[in-house]
């Protein structure tokens, strides 16, 4: 039996990218739908035509939908930029086993079908994957805020602002530790 070729040896894992790929999209999407649904029917409703629970968070919770948008945008923005990371590896993945499988030399600054195993390996490279569930989790806070405000007919007039900002605040610490913790991960054991 003869030994299987570099294209076959790859054909799973990139089928895998495009797998993963495919989900980021879907997630990408789903975000922006929402974030857009969300920013028509709740700050876009007018006075007379909006249910109560509408009406309710335009006058208690404004800051909080925004802050929800704003992350299910920056979510979107997260989960886009996974997927153009893993297109980039499956572009570089499919151009070193073309130059394999054709005897076409390497220059330097090209990658080779292991570094894009090697890549592909890597922890750091979904950062950008959860960074955005990161942002997904924000965004059930501030909803979750928006709509105890508004059933319980509440306002904090004052600190709105701030306390719509503070998820976001401890997001940015666990995304900066998970990117700290996950690039010494990939680093070399010295």
């Amino acid at each position: 039996m003869a030994a299987p070729s570099i294209a076959d040896a790859a054909k799973p894992y990139l089928d895998y990218l495009d797998k993963e790929m495919t989900i980021e999209g879907i997630l990408s999407a789903f975000c922006v739908a929402v974030g857009a649904a969300a920013f028509d029917r709740v700050l876009g409703a007018k006075g007379g035509t909006a249910s109560d629970l509408v009406k309710a968070l335009q006058d208690y919770s404004c800051p909080y939908v925004l802050a929800a948008i704003i992350g299910l945008m920056s979510a979107a923005l997260c989960f886009y930029l996974q997927r153009s990371a893993l297109a980039w590896l499956y572009g570089q993945i499919s151009l070193a086993v073309t130059r394999e499988m054709q005897n076409i030399t390497t220059q330097v600054d090209r990658n080779s079908f292991l570094d894009g195993l090697h890549i592909g390996d890597s922890w750091s490279l979904w950062n950008r994957y959860k960074f955005g569930l990161s942002f997904l989790a924000v965004t059930a806070v501030e909803v979750s805020l928006a709509l105890f405000l508004s059933i319980s007919k509440r306002s904090l007039p004052s600190a709105q602002w701030l306390i719509a900002g503070i998820p976001f605040l401890l997001a940015a610490i666990v995304d900066f530790l998970i990117w700290y913790l996950m690039n010494r991960r990939d680093e070399p054991d010295r």
